[in-house]
Formats: structure tokens, sequence, C-alpha cells
């Protein structure tokens, strides 16, 4: 062990204040995290797995095209809660595992106005109010095993270092590379100050666990109007305030398989929190191209969203000749860093058709086009800071591409029942030679309503599964994990009417 570790951990409070100008928490990949929403609706409109552009008359027109906000014929207040069960099957290097997490929740709350149509005239009425809308969940778990691994995230570490004198290291990578020199993990080379070696040795195997937890939500609670023209044309427009939470703790821990290696165990812990808001806007027109055939298009704005992380690392070690065999002897523990930002999401489209059968029934279909290429970092405009992002958003420019869902769905009526089915596709946003490129999300829906005088009770089902690729430490040193992530999500909402 070296002599100056007490001067070492002297050094690491004396630059605690310096980091904060030079680290930086996000990237594309945490851009596309937060940037990844879709509806979340009612049972009702999920039991036709959201595709609900051109039918109207449910909160989750707000999110797709608020035009069919106009088609309510009376006021409403409805409610949904949802339980939802997750599930991510894990592969790496020949090891599978998997993790469940599970969530109760309000995902939908709406309240309806609707103003009565004139006595006479092509004015038909309208409807306003305000619709919450849980657009996208952050609650999962992953638990990643890998038996035998040909390397170590010391590999990247040592690799990060080199070239740096370590009385500099706390300057450079105070959450990274200094924090493994902390817990004796990494060393100069003897008579060497400029380079490192990894105390599990160069090209051995290690067994690899990586334990990632998050939880949060991004709600979208929108402030619409919209209005019924003869009922042919239907307009409508939405001010949306959005609120982003999340936090994550990634834990990866190693052991050496190298016989009588002097450490036997290594362990990095990372956590995030982001939270923060801003607003978009929506705008949206259905057209009733003959009594039986709807046809609508909305655009929505970009989200203009201020965002500010809270980060930091602990390191942890065990020697074999320290404490009891499988403890973690030593521990480093990075400063607490936080920083504030802006963030541009896509802009997004949807074009709609329904087809309606009387009252017997209806088919619909919708297309959504999301310009994920065109999100974009910028400093936040409330503090002094001269980092441009250029790095991350030529990244986002690379590896991202155009994303397209397709959802369509179907409503049968008999009497004041109402049997409900559905199927979406989301396509993959990262490009085709990217190596994180895997499988869309694709969502099989059900659902089951009960109309009465005054109340509305329907109840969904969903089986959504995607496939998603991610890499424990740098992508030079690692393969990456191939996760097959399923949810089933229940609901009931339960809508009052005068």
């Amino acid at each position: 062990m070296r002599s100056c570790f007490i001067w070492r951990q002297c050094c690491a409070v004396g630059v605690a204040l310096v980091f904060m100008s030079v680290a930086r928490a996000q990237g594309e990949e945490d851009a596309l995290r937060i940037s990844s929403i879709r509806p979340g609706g009612t049972a009702r409109s999920n039991g036709l797995a959201n595709a609900f552009g051109a039918v109207g008359a449910d909160p989750v027109s707000v999110a797709i095209n608020p035009a069919g906000m106009a088609l309510y014929r009376a006021s409403s207040l409805a409610i949904t809660l949802s339980l939802d069960i997750g599930v991510d099957r894990s592969a790496h290097y020949g090891a599978a595992s998997q993790s469940s997490t599970a969530k109760v929740a309000f995902p939908n709350l709406a309240l309806v106005l609707r103003t009565p149509a004139a006595a006479s005239g092509s004015w038909k009425g309208a409807s306003y109010g305000l619709v919450y809308d849980r657009v996208e969940s952050h609650h999962h778990s992953t638990d990643a095993l890998a038996d035998q691994v040909p390397g170590s995230v010391l590999d990247q570490f040592v690799a990060q270092a080199n070239g740096t004198p370590y009385s500099l290291i706390y300057d450079e990578y105070p959450f990274s590379a200094a924090l493994a020199w902390d817990v004796f993990a990494i060393d100069t080379l003897p008579s060497d100050s400029m380079n490192y070696f990894s105390r599990f040795p160069a090209g051995s195997d290690t067994r690899q666990r990586d334990l990632i937890e998050s939880r949060g939500a991004t709600a979208r609670t929108g402030f619409f109007y919209a209005a019924n023209i003869d009922d042919r044309i239907y307009l409508g427009a939405s001010a949306n305030i959005i609120n982003h939470r999340f936090r994550r703790i990634t834990r990866h821990t190693e052991y050496s398989l190298e016989p009588n290696n002097s450490m036997d165990q290594f362990e990095v812990e990372d956590s995030l929190s982001t939270r923060g808001g801003g607003f978009d806007l929506s705008l949206g027109a259905l057209v009733r191209v003959t009594e039986r055939l709807r046809a609508g298009l909305a655009f929505h704005s970009p989200q203009w969203l201020n965002l500010t992380d809270q980060y930091s690392t602990t390191m942890r070690s065990g020697f074999v000749t320290v404490g009891d065999r499988g403890d973690f002897d030593l521990t480093a523990e990075s400063p607490d860093g936080t920083f504030t930002y802006r963030l541009r999401t896509p802009w997004r489209a949807v074009g709609s058709m329904a087809y309606v059968v009387g009252a017997h029934g209806l088919v619909s279909i919708d297309y959504e086009h999301a310009e994920v290429p065109s999100m974009r970092f910028a400093p936040s405009n409330t503090l002094e800071d001269l980092y441009d992002f250029n790095y991350e958003n030529e990244a986002i420019h690379k590896r991202f591409r155009s994303q397209r869902t397709l959802r369509a769905g179907t409503e049968w009526r008999f009497g004041n029942w109402y049997y409900r089915g559905g199927w979406a596709f989301t396509s993959d946003a990262f490009a085709l030679n990217d190596a994180q490129k895997a499988q869309g999300r694709r969502v099989f829906a059900l659902g089951l309503g009960y109309r009465g005088g005054h109340v509305t009770v329907d109840f969904a089902a969903n089986y959504i599964a995607q496939g998603m690729k991610q890499f424990t430490y740098d992508p030079a040193f690692v393969d990456p994990v191939a996760i097959d992530r399923s949810r089933v999500s229940t609901m009931i909402t339960v809508a009052l009417r005068p």
C-alpha cells in the first residue's frame, strides 16, 4: 500500500470545489430517455392501444390530437388508476438473469367542461378544461450477471488516467479514475508517475454484476380548448406544462477470477437525480370526410425544458489480506455534483383516420413521426456557463434517427357494453449502424367498458415489450447487455357526467 494515502485524501478535499466547472452528468442517451414520451391515456384509449387520434371524446386526445376534445357532448370528470408489473430479462456474455418491479399510479386525471351550441348557425359548441397525463414511467429494475468477462471496468480507468500525474488526477477525473486510485484499485507503474496498471491483471477474467434501479415519471398537464364547427370540422389547441423527475442508482460489481490475486472485488456505484420541467404546445384538426370517415392531423411542438442533475460516485475495493474475504475494505466518495442545463426535445406530428360504423363500433389508425435527431442541449439561461454542448449535440445527430409509431385499434358496442382491442409499434431511435440498436416497442391491448346514464367504467390490459442494449461501461472494453423489457399494465377509469 502506498504511504501517501493520507496525503491524497487531503488533496481530494482541496479540489472538491474545482470539479464543478468541468463535470457533466448528461449525454445523448439521457436526452433520448427524457424525450421518450407517449400518450398515457385512459383505460378506454389503452384498450385500443391509444389509436385514438380521430376517435376523440377522451382525455388522451390532448396528447394525440386536441381537436378530438371537441367531440365531447357533455361535461365530464374522469380518473384512472393503474397497476404496472415490469420484468427485465438480461443476457450478458452467455449468462441470463431477470428482475421485476410493480407500481401503482394515477396516470390520468381529466376535467372537461362543455359549452352549449348556439341556437342556430355553424357553431356547435366547444370544450375546454384540464388533463393530467403521465406520458412516461421511469420505474424499472435491471439485474445483469456475467460469469466470465474478459476484462474489467478498471481497464477503462487505467486508459483514462494514463498520461496524467497522480498529483493532478483529482482535477481531471474526480468521479472516475481518481476514486479508483483512492481505493488502490489502480496504481502507477514503478518509477513512472504518468502511467498506471490495474489490480485486476490485464487480460484476466472477472465475474460481473450490474444492478440498475430507476424511479420517477414524466407528466404533462394540458390546458385545452376545442371547437366544433358544423359537426364537420373540429379544431383544438393545448398549452402543456411538463414535469420530469428521475432517480437512478447503478451498481457495478466485479470479482476477480485470477487465483491468488491481491484484490478480489471492486465496485462502482453511480447516483443520478434529474428534476425539472418546461412546456410545449399542441395544435390539431379533425374533419368528418363522410358520415362514417374521419381524418385528423396534429402537430406537437418540442418540449423546452430546464433541468438540474445531481450526481455522485462511490467506489469500493476488497483485498484478500485485509479484513474478511467478501467484504469491501476501502471506500472513496466523490463530491456531490450539480449541473443545470436546457434540453429541447423532438417535435412530433400525428396523422389519424377512423371509420365509425354508426353506433355499433369503429376502427382507428394513427401514424406518428418524432424527429429525434432534432434534440438539442443548451446551457442554462439562468447561470453563466461557457460549455456549448457541441460534443453531445453532434452525438445526437450521428447516433439517432427519426422514430415512427403506428397504432391500430377497434371498438364494438353490444348494448351498454364495449369490447376493444389494439396493437402499436414504435421503432427504435438508434441508427441502424449503432451498437445499441435494438428491437422497437410493441403493444398488445384488450379492453372492456360499460356506459351508464351518468357513469362510465372502463378496464384495459396492455402487454408491452421492447428490446434494449446497454453498456455497463466504456464500449471499447466490454460488450453490451441485451435486455428484453416487458410490462403488463392494467388500468381502470371511472368517468362521471352530469
